[in-house]
């Protein structure tokens, strides 16, 4: 299987990170905090933002992107995506009761892992390599992926039937995830916060790269009789259209994530 670099959005540590690095090997982040960016940030500090343990200001993000030569408000507007997507995390889990991580994979990535594993395998079901796939899903989150993190999403998808494990291959049986249990219920649930965070920021902040995300929401009343049928309708219909529309990865491929939500309020 072809490698194709990851579509996953860059993080406001990234960019950090990234033009650190752009700068030169010489670089160090005590370097870059304190020549580069004129002591606009402590050094420890600015190890912490390119982890993403910390998030700088909005005046560090400027002199960022007057170091990169870029408009301010595309950075910003990645600044903020990443505050509300680490907001929309801390809450639900505390809604939840629940801690940050689930045997060292926080709820969030995994649900990432898992889609974007499906998504990496050829659209006709012929097989890969097993090695190949692998790293394809550990690059799914950016950071450090631990082989732990890994053996599971592959052992949760071959439970689910999504696919199909020979040895040193590996193929797709279907794209179609149903949560089952408390623990895959949270993880998409989580997913599904950070998505939408992502869809309105796209809409608000982004307006550029409003194409990116399909926000849309239908109002209706329905015999509570009836509601099981049409679940299942909606979800004949959307399988439909992923089935129709979904082709193998590559460079001139989108990785796009559906998710659809139905609820009474």
């Amino acid at each position: 299987m072809a490698t194709h670099p990851s579509t996953a959005p860059k993080a406001i540590k990234d960019y950090f990170y990234e033009t650190r690095v752009l700068t030169g090997r010489d670089f160090t982040v005590k370097r870059f905090a304190t020549e580069t960016l004129a002591g606009a940030v402590d050094p420890v500090m600015l190890g912490y933002i390119e982890k993403g343990k910390r998030f700088p200001s909005e005046a560090l993000v400027r002199r960022l992107a007057a170091l990169r030569a870029e408009p301010p408000e595309l950075l910003l507007a990645v600044l903020y995506r990443d505050r509300m997507l680490y907001a929309f995390g801390r809450e639900l889990r505390r809604a939840l009761h629940d801690n940050a991580a689930v045997e060292g994979v926080s709820d969030a990535d995994l649900a990432v892992q898992v889609a974007r594993a499906v998504a990496a395998l050829p659209d006709d079901g012929t097989w890969v390599s097993s090695r190949t796939w692998r790293e394809e899903i550990a690059r799914a989150v950016r950071g450090k992926a631990r082989r732990a993190d890994v053996d599971r999403v592959v052992a949760l998808l071959r439970d689910k039937e999504l696919v199909e494990v020979q040895a040193a291959r590996v193929r797709r049986v279907a794209r179609h995830y149903v949560a089952s249990g408390t623990e895959e219920r949270r993880a998409l649930a989580m997913e599904f916060a950070t998505i939408f965070a992502k869809s309105l920021l796209d809409k608000l902040s982004v307006p550029q790269r409003a194409a990116s995300s399909h926000v849309r929401n239908h109002y209706l009343h329905i015999d509570r009789k009836r509601i099981p049928e049409f679940y299942k309708k909606l979800d004949d219909c959307v399988r439909g259209l992923v089935e129709e529309f979904a082709c193998d990865p590559g460079t001139d491929a989108e990785f796009l994530n559906v998710l659809i939500t139905a609820t009474t309020v």
